[in-house]
């Protein structure tokens, strides 16, 4: 094996994301630190992610509202229904305020080069990402503030974090598409993207370890919701359109309902529920159970393909 295929493998996205889990556990010391700043290293992994994204879809009204509202009621209706329920009736408070936020988060980017990767519908899931992260803009916070009230979540405190979270970065990604950095910023945006998504899991996972070592029954609940939320319902849906002739756009669509953007989930619990820091807990579990899902998921379409 060559000495650059081997620094690919380990700093290869999944590797980086497990190595953060770890040291989340090892090393949790920095966590505190940190948790200072995940809004901001979210900031700059959605300026990053959102690169991708071309606003002048937005012309294409027609297509885009109807994979809007196709891709929000996958993500926010069906996901959160099947989330939410169970850890209304059976979770303590915070880690249900930690579900509060999950079922408010906007899809993952991740899901446009997943799409890609799995051979599905790319017009689909980018016009689906444009549409409901514009959405979340209206949605997240009327979500929160709908299900999180006990919290006493101030309207304003969520209108400047959505600014923050979404309003600037897809701002800020505009800036980053010009033409002269462009190239600079497409080389180095995986790994800003992968760095900085494992900050904000190494975190959740640091300021959460005592409790979880200690009382590792606490984190069941989370576990097996979003067990079900994602791989059983992946399996389902798949089920489903098992003999559907439109599979492409079928793999998007299983995409938009099982992924959240973790990062985005953490960091906006952390700024909300600060001194509940077990409302991170569920997001730190959703961080896990995503990346398992797309290795899964890669292995699984793999073999569809004959690979």
């Amino acid at each position: 094996m060559s000495k650059q295929t081997l620094v690919r493998k380990i700093f290869h996205r999944n590797n980086i994301l497990l190595a953060a889990l770890f040291l989340g556990f090892a090393l949790p010391g920095g966590g505190q630190v940190l948790s200072a700043y995940t809004i901001y290293l979210l900031m700059i992994v959605m300026s990053f992610s959102t690169t991708g994204l071309k606003l002048r879809m937005l012309t294409e009204i027609k297509s885009v509202g109807k994979i809007t509202f196709d891709a929000a009621m996958l993500n926010y209706l069906i996901f959160g229904a099947l989330i939410l329920i169970p850890a209304y009736f059976f979770l303590d408070e915070a880690l249900f305020l930690g579900f509060v936020v999950i079922a408010a988060t906007p899809p993952g980017v991740a899901i446009i080069p997943f799409t890609h990767i799995y051979n599905g519908d790319l017009d689909y899931s980018f016009k689906g990402i444009l549409g409901t992260f514009l959405l979340s803009i209206v949605l997240t916070p009327l979500i929160i503030g709908i299900f999180a009230q006990e919290a006493e979540v101030a309207p304003v405190q969520l209108v400047l974090l959505i600014v923050k979270v979404i309003v600037l970065p897809i701002a800020v990604s505009r800036l980053l598409t010009i033409k002269k950095i462009y190239p600079t910023v497409e080389k180095m945006r995986g790994r800003v993207v992968d760095f900085g998504f494992a900050l904000i899991i190494y975190t959740a996972v640091a300021v959460n370890s005592q409790v979880i070592l200690a009382n590792p029954q606490s984190i069941l609940g989370p576990v097996i919701i979003l067990f079900v939320g994602i791989f059983l319902s992946a399996f389902v849906f798949e089920w489903i359109n098992l003999h559907s002739k439109n599979k492409k756009r079928n793999i998007s669509r299983n995409l938009f309902l099982t992924i959240k953007s973790s990062g985005f989930s953490i960091a906006t619990a952390l700024a909300l529920f600060k001194e509940d820091p077990m409302s991170t807990v569920p997001a730190a579990v959703l961080s896990i159970f995503v990346l398992l899902y797309l290795i899964a998921a890669n292995h699984y379409f793999d073999r569809k393909e004959g690979k």
